[in-house]
């Protein structure tokens, strides 16, 4: 027989809390007897009315909320830790996240699911409708994400390597600076296209870093934080100004003409607030707080002739010269 000692409540309770979660939800019953037969196999056998104070003790101190069914004759759970909606909304979004290794996401994956009762578990294995998706192999980013927001917290500088793949050497690692250490003031931990980026000063810009592109991240150091003044105005800005796939620029106001069966595109990348105003019966227009860069007009190059940038001037002749570019490359065997 098993001799809880001291704790031989807690480890009842902490038995009722762990099955009803597993195996009670809204529209799925526990029997009382179910729950008497999990006790007595810990050698812990309960009379009715302990059980009922076990559940108001539940209740109490852990808020389980338990309804009993007379019709079915068990007992429901109406609030468990996690809706399944929320859990496939949690796992899904684990699950797309490129910067989460495949290992690292099937282990989070499976954490998540000790919160699903037994009929939402199978429904958490959702694993084939992104496996083809790149991934990154850097398996330490979610830990390294902790390290820069412990950094972030008491307003100190980190350090790191920084890489881009070169296909000179094989895909191999290229070392910004030959491998030397970055210091930067890390102020913003962000999430982007299924990436993960890190906002720092690196002591005369902001700059976005790719996070599973960072190796060695250091402690905190002993340096306080700089560019802060700066931050704060970069701050009211990226509120406002919209940052095609973390590639900074200036920003400013853009009027822009689409036709009308890129209003979803519009929507998807500007959100539901922002003002369409008709033109004609096939075109409308917007004026957008954009931060201009070679990744925003790639983007108004997408839909060819449905859109066009009408103002301000410098981004009209900015976009007639990125087109230019490109069209050039392409003449005469052109160089890149």
């Amino acid at each position: 027989m098993a001799n809880y000692g001291k704790y031989y409540i807690a480890v009842r309770l902490l038995l009722l809390k762990q099955y009803l979660e597993a195996n009670a939800g809204r529209n799925r019953i526990v029997q009382r007897r179910e729950l008497e037969d999990l006790l007595r196999k810990h050698d812990m056998p309960v009379e009715k009315k302990t059980l009922y104070q076990d559940f108001a003790a539940l209740g109490d101190v852990c808020g389980l909320q338990l309804e009993y069914d007379v019709h079915k004759k068990g007992y429901r759970l109406l609030n468990p830790p996690f809706e399944p909606y929320e859990l496939r909304l949690l796992v899904d979004s684990v699950q797309s996240s490129k910067f989460i290794t495949r290992e690292k996401a099937r282990e989070i994956t499976a954490k998540l699911k000790r919160f699903a009762d037994k009929d939402t578990v199978e429904s958490l294995n959702r694993e084939n409708h992104v496996a083809n998706r790149v991934r990154s192999m850097n398996d330490s980013v979610v830990k390294d994400a902790d390290r820069i927001h412990e950094a972030i917290r008491k307003d100190k500088k980190i350090g790191f390597r920084y890489f881009h793949y070169s296909p000179a050497t094989g895909n191999a690692k290229n070392y910004v600076k030959d491998g030397q250490q970055l210091i930067v003031s890390p102020y913003a931990l962000l999430w982007n296209n299924g990436n993960y980026y890190l906002y720092a000063y690196d002591g005369k810009k902001f700059r976005y870093y790719r996070v599973d592109r960072m190796e060695r991240i250091s402690q905190p150091l002993a340096m306080p934080r700089e560019g802060r003044e700066l931050y704060k105005e970069k701050d009211i800005t990226s509120q406002k100004a919209k940052v095609f796939d973390m590639y900074g620029g200036t920003a400013c106001d853009v009027r822009i003409r689409f036709r009308n069966e890129l209003a979803d595109a519009v929507i998807d990348q500007f959100g539901k607030d922002i003002q369409m105003f008709a033109v004609d019966a096939e075109h409308f227009t917007i004026t957008a707080p954009i931060e201009v860069s070679p990744t925003f007009f790639a983007w108004i190059a997408t839909f060819g002739r449905r859109v066009k940038i009408l103002s301000p001037e410098p981004v009209v002749a900015k976009m007639q010269e990125f087109l230019q570019k490109s069209l050039e490359m392409y003449k005469n065997d052109g160089e890149m």
